[in-house]
């Protein structure tokens, strides 16, 4: 996961290392690759440092203790083992133990686009051929006409 792994006690100031506790909380959350220790008005709190940054912000959730961090979060993900009502607000549901099928989903997604994105350029390139036949047909159409009429 990284190496800038802060316990919830650099988010309160009671930190030992004095390099961290000087930093404001912003540029700490900024850094951080993960937060551990971390209660839910804790949880709350970063949610909400992170949306005043303009950060779209996720995350999933292991109990109903969680809720209202879960429920301000931009995307919700909520996991096959959750209680019924963390399953009312997510916006992902995983219907499978664990996060592994997130990277299944994303890589699913990609190859989704993918080829979307070469069914466009295929469905372009067609038609400008097709207007290309055309204006090439009737030019050489007009031609033709032209040398036999006259």
């Amino acid at each position: 996961m990284g190496t800038n792994m802060y316990p919830s006690a650099s988010f309160l100031g009671h930190d030992n290392d004095a390099s961290i506790t000087a930093l404001p909380i912003e540029e700490l959350i900024k850094k951080a690759y993960g937060i551990a220790g971390v209660f839910p008005e804790h949880k709350y709190k970063i949610v909400n440092k992170l949306q005043e940054m303009k950060h779209i912000c996720g995350m999933t959730e292991d109990g109903v203790n969680d809720a209202p961090a879960f429920k301000k979060v931009d995307i919700g993900i909520a996991m096959a083992d959750d209680t019924d009502a963390v399953w009312s607000a997510p916006y992902i549901v995983l219907t499978e133990p664990g996060l592994s099928i997130i990277i299944s989903a994303v890589l699913t997604n990609r190859a989704i686009f993918q080829r979307m994105n070469n069914y466009t350029i295929y469905a372009v390139s067609i038609t400008i051929r097709i207007m290309f036949e055309l204006c090439l047909l009737f030019s050489s159409g007009s031609l033709i006409f032209h040398h036999l009429w006259f």
